[in-house]
């Protein structure tokens, strides 16, 4: 047992000795739940459907392959989708949302408080009419009340992979009950995108592949791709374009500015090549770094990172030949936008594939891609790196890189 697990099952007791007894999942739906529930059946077509996501920039661009299938099965059903307020401006050009509805879940207070505020943010924002089915699309453990949205939606089919009975605070009651149809978690760890394909497959919606076309280009407009353009100002001459996602939420999560500048260098070697660094405000100084290490080899580079929105990198990325990233959400947007991706992850390859940083999990699902990680823990890590700065991750060489990169260009899938 880690640590983190120790201090989430003690941070467990003592809000169960702290909140209030909340209402149970039968009196919740009773309350503010539909009056005509009912287990969803493939044949039918619904008229508004929503989709709820509490989840990060990553997991919520991957629900752009759901969109897609829902949107070729029921080409006139109003959709609208709940993400929290980062995500969803990202979404501001898609075509297959009719509503994009943000939400900020209310996680501070007692369990009971939770519920109640939810409830009422529920009526504020879908009032009373309610849908013919709500859709969660999260596979692992949600520590947002994001399953009492969905009851409070009054949709009459709410359909969510089971919960994490490990996981899940045992105060708030059998969470089962908040869903009228779940879908069994399996026992094989499995992409996102593979977990929304059994979503799909339940719902009764033809799967099409992200990449014909590829589902990123929704997430940006012309104006988007002006802007991007306007700040890159690559050069003419270039002979190929590297986006370079260079944040991560996570410190462990950074390959060494140090260990890009050398592959970009490699890779650079043999043809002209233009580099454009992405990330947030708080990669600011990191990405400086790079790109006065690129200049100093000669590379054409410009920091983008904290100047362009999400969906102005998107476009950023869209025009890049390839892409290589940490495991971040910018590397979801690559592989949404069906670029070359290579991802340098610090999960070991003896690591856990269950870990919330496994590849098996969140890796990139480019139709071309490349992973590359430690072959083992190191320094007291075991089942992934519990660092808090970059650790593990260090053991991936440029060298490694390079090839990987040029394996990419030259067409080959791993």
């Amino acid at each position: 047992m880690t640590i983190r697990t120790i201090l989430r099952k003690l941070e467990w007791q003592i809000n169960a000795i702290r909140h209030r007894d909340p209402l149970s999942p039968a009196v919740f739906m009773r309350l503010f739940g539909s009056m005509r529930r009912r287990k969803w059946s493939p044949t039918r077509t619904p008229k508004r459907v929503v989709i709820l996501r509490s989840d990060e920039i990553g997991d919520t661009v991957s629900t752009l392959t759901l969109l897609a299938a829902m949107r070729s099965r029921w080409p006139t059903a109003k959709i609208h989708v709940v993400v929290k307020p980062g995500p969803a401006t990202v979404f501001h050009a898609t075509p297959t949302i009719d509503r994009l509805i943000p939400w900020t879940p209310i996680t501070e207070g007692s369990a009971l408080k939770r519920q109640v505020l939810t409830a009422r943010q529920a009526l504020r924002r879908f009032r009373l009419r309610g849908y013919d089915l709500a859709v969660l699309p999260r596979w692992d453990f949600d520590d947002t009340p994001v399953r009492y949205l969905a009851v409070a939606s009054r949709a009459r089919s709410i359909v969510g992979f089971a919960p994490v009975p490990d996981r899940e605070p045992v105060w708030l009651g059998d969470q089962s009950r908040l869903l009228t149809d779940e879908i069994p978690r399996g026992d094989t760890p499995r992409l996102t995108v593979a977990q929304l394909r059994r979503l799909a497959d339940y719902l009764g919606l033809p799967w099409i592949e992200h990449s014909q076309p590829a589902v990123g280009t929704g997430l940006f407009d012309s104006s988007d791709a002006r802007r991007a353009a306007e700040l890159a100002k690559l050069p003419s001459t270039a002979e190929l374009v590297v986006g370079v996602g260079i944040g991560a939420r996570n410190a462990k999560r950074q390959w060494p500015v140090s260990e890009i500048a050398e592959t970009m260098a490699g890779v650079g070697e043999s043809r002209r090549i233009a580099v454009q660094v992405l990330g947030g405000p708080e990669d600011g100084a990191r990405a400086d770094e790079l790109v006065a290490l690129l200049r100093e080899n000669g590379i054409s580079a410009v920091n983008l990172a904290g100047a362009l929105t999400l969906s102005e990198s998107a476009a950023a990325i869209a025009r890049s030949d390839l892409f290589l990233g940490n495991d971040s959400g910018l590397q979801h947007i690559a592989s949404s936008l069906d670029v070359p991706t290579l991802v340098v992850t610090c999960h070991p390859a003896t690591g856990s594939p269950w870990s919330d940083n496994a590849p098996e999990r969140f890796g990139p699902w480019s139709s071309r891609k490349a992973l590359l990680q430690p072959a083992t823990a190191i320094d007291g890590c075991v089942d992934e790196c519990e660092a808090f700065e970059p650790h593990c991750i260090r053991a991936v060489r440029a060298s490694e890189a390079v090839a990987a990169m040029e394996r990419l260009l030259g067409g080959a899938v791993s």
